[in-house]
């Protein structure tokens, strides 16, 4: 068994590496799992074991790019592997949602008796997707402080992977406001009448609303995996 002065060298290691504090636990565990089997099978050091595991974990904290969501900041590969698979699931349920909202925004053209009433569909629709957010962050305002940058573990990583994206979500309404306050009038026109010489601004009537809404519901999926995981690294990252 190492010591807990020797398990901190890991741990520190890892933060230096700048890894979120739910992966830094998960990947510890191993580095620290791998050095004992060193130092009990070869009969080394923790300095030794410590250093060949470095080598075989070299590949994993080479630093890469995830240009999505990190943009042009690199990130040590095991950290673009792991998120890129939790985000890819994340993003195909989020789809899911902003599709049956976009499938509800069709339907209701058909609807609505007129253009003006469509217009109140329009915005009544769209205003529910600043409303959850907005509901979501007040019905958890106790976790605030973990989505704060000034609120990272030791000032030098996040918490979660899911905290990188938070951000996203404030922005996405913000952009979602922007939409609510549009009338829709294009997409009513062009399916419920024979005006058809505004098609550029029909697809962005159709695609815009629909983008934002993947992206807030996205931001929000997030928030609560951020929320669930956060009830494991707490108390370590408080320690």
């Amino acid at each position: 068994m190492i010591s807990s002065e020797e398990k901190l060298q890991v741990e520190n290691y890892l933060i230096w590496k700048k890894l979120p504090l739910d992966i830094l636990l998960e990947v510890k565990d191993h580095m620290i799992s791998q050095i004992e089997d060193y130092m009990n099978d070869e009969r080394i050091s923790f300095e030794e074991a410590f250093s060949k595991v470095e080598d075989a974990w070299k590949d994993s904290f080479s630093m890469t790019k995830y240009w999505m969501f990190y943009g042009h900041e690199k990130i040590p590969q095991i950290i673009k592997e792991i998120i890129k698979e939790k985000y890819n699931q994340i993003l195909k349920k989020a789809f899911v949602f902003a599709s049956v909202s976009f499938i509800i925004n069709i339907f209701l053209v058909f609807y609505a008796n007129n253009v003006e009433q469509y217009k109140i569909f329009f915005h009544v629709q769209n205003a529910l997707f600043v409303v959850a957010p907005m509901l979501v962050l007040v019905l958890n305002f106790r976790i605030l402080k973990y989505i704060r940058a000034d609120y990272k573990f030791k000032g030098r990583i996040f918490y979660t992977m899911y905290q990188k994206n938070i951000g996203l979500l404030a922005i996405s309404t913000i952009s979602m406001v922007q939409v609510a306050m549009k009338e829709g009038k294009y997409a009513y026109g062009f399916l419920r009448t024979d005006n058809h010489a505004h098609i550029l601004f029909t697809l962005l009537t159709f695609i815009v609303p629909l983008l934002v809404q993947w992206f807030i519901v996205f931001g929000i999926m997030n928030f609560f995996e951020h929320k669930k995981t956060l009830k494991d690294v707490t108390a370590i990252a408080n320690y």
